[in-house]
């Protein structure tokens, strides 16, 4: 991640703006309400990939797949990019992390018409693979991930 994000206060870790928040429907996955479209949500969520030096190596769109399967699926489309330094720290301390990485964040429009932004909660991540809460990486991924789904949410 950019140098800056492991400077980030330790406050805003892994907060999202209280209002921008939801129970999501697994206590392991952060997810924020848009106030934007689905097009216009995926594409702040680019911008605040790229905003901070991280690479976006795919956009995987699910519903358009589903279509061409001859299938329905509400719009859902998921962005995966990463930073090799904090990747590699992060399998410095378990080499297995690798296997959740790169990071993954979707954007979705429920039965509602609300478009989400959601990812995989950073303490999840560290509990899966034995790794400290408070490990300076998985801090911050915390930060940088909250803002980022803040600024792709328009909050």
């Amino acid at each position: 991640m950019h140098k800056g994000l492991l400077s980030l206060p330790f406050a805003l870790l892994f907060a999202l703006p209280p209002a921008a928040t939801a129970a999501a429907p697994h206590k392991d996955i952060i997810q924020a309400q848009s106030s934007g479209t689905m097009a216009q949500t995926v594409a702040r969520l680019k911008q605040a990939i790229v905003a901070r030096h991280l690479k976006i190596l795919a956009v995987v769109d699910h519903s358009g797949a589903a279509r061409q399967a001859g299938m329905a699926l509400r719009p859902t489309t998921l962005v995966i990019f990463g930073n090799p330094t904090l990747g590699t720290k992060l399998m410095h301390m378990n080499q297995v992390a690798g296997l959740s990485l790169p990071i993954k964040m979707m954007v979705w429009q429920d039965a509602q018409h609300r478009v989400w932004v959601g990812y995989t909660a950073p303490g999840a991540f560290a509990r899966r693979y034995g790794l400290g809460i408070d490990a300076g990486p998985i801090r911050a991924m915390g930060g940088a991930l909250g803002a980022i789904a803040a600024q792709a949410a328009g909050h």
